[in-house]
């Protein structure tokens, strides 16, 4: 089995901001068990090995930079490996930024919904100044104002963001009846997504020139500075063949390789 990165549930201390898709809401809860995801790490830093990962990515079922301390614990831990965070922004100033990248974190990746949000700005700059590589992700939805691509783009240069992603904000499959589920159905359309996409393509065949082909199919391509690319699904709830997305490294102290199945347990 081979694996194209380690994902990392940081556990859980609440989150501070509701987001109606959120799409842990709708994956199952998980108990934390500290203790366990400490025996563990040796394990999973073999299984990362032997997989072949080329990444870690540092996220959860809340925010994670609500819980520093073990955010900080498995960036240490896992710093061998090019390292990333998942986070809204909204509680990560510049001493926390700096802790991060002290213990070997390279990229913020921040989740983006709303362009007015007051603390992206400052968010960005401070990404900046630590010398870490800053994300923009787009939530594509159809009750975020996010203007047309470009408009992305110019704001992601007014911001100084080093990469930007379009994620389409999709119902895990083998998921229950949700309130989230049921905000997706009413507030997506695959045509507003497929638009964003297409036109992010037409414009970096045009004037841009592409990167990289990621092991899922999506392109990463050079923009006017800015290394763009998409995310048609955005949550790895199952697989075929023995090339997998992510292994999963849950804060219940267990590996598995799919968020809403118990029954893709490794160890």
């Amino acid at each position: 089995m081979r694996a194209q990165n380690l994902t990392i549930s940081i556990p859980n201390k609440g989150c501070n901001k509701n987001c109606p898709y959120c799409v842990s809401r709708m994956t199952g809860d998980s108990d934390s068990k500290g203790p366990l995801m400490s025996r563990n790490v040796p394990k999973v830093i073999q299984l990362a090995k032997a997989s072949q990962v080329t990444s870690v990515l540092l996220t959860g079922k809340g925010e994670p930079t609500l819980n520093m301390e073990d955010a900080l614990l498995f960036a240490s831990q896992f710093r061998a490996w090019p390292l990333e965070i998942q986070t809204n922004g909204i509680d990560l100033g510049l001493g926390k930024l700096r802790d991060l990248a002290i213990n070997g974190m390279d990229i913020i990746a921040v989740s983006v919904d709303n362009v007015g949000d007051k603390h992206l700005p400052g968010l960005f700059t401070n990404i900046k100044e630590t010398d870490m590589v800053s994300r923009a992700t787009f939530n594509i939805t159809n009750k975020m104002d996010l203007g047309t691509f470009q408009d992305l783009i110019e704001l992601c240069k007014k911001w100084g963001v080093d990469q930007m992603t379009l994620r389409n904000v999709v119902i895990p499959n083998n998921t229950g009846d949700t309130k989230q589920a049921e905000w997706i159905r009413k507030h997506t359309n695959p045509k507003l997504y497929a638009k964003y996409r297409d036109d992010m393509i037409e414009a970096c065949e045009k004037e841009g020139f592409l990167l990289r082909t990621l092991a899922h199919g999506a392109k990463v391509y050079d923009y006017q500075g800015i290394a763009v690319s998409y995310s048609d699904y955005c949550i790895q709830d199952n697989n075929s063949g023995e090339d997998i997305r992510s292994l999963i490294f849950m804060e219940d102290g267990h590996c598995y390789t799919s968020w809403n199945s118990k029954a893709s347990i490794l160890f």
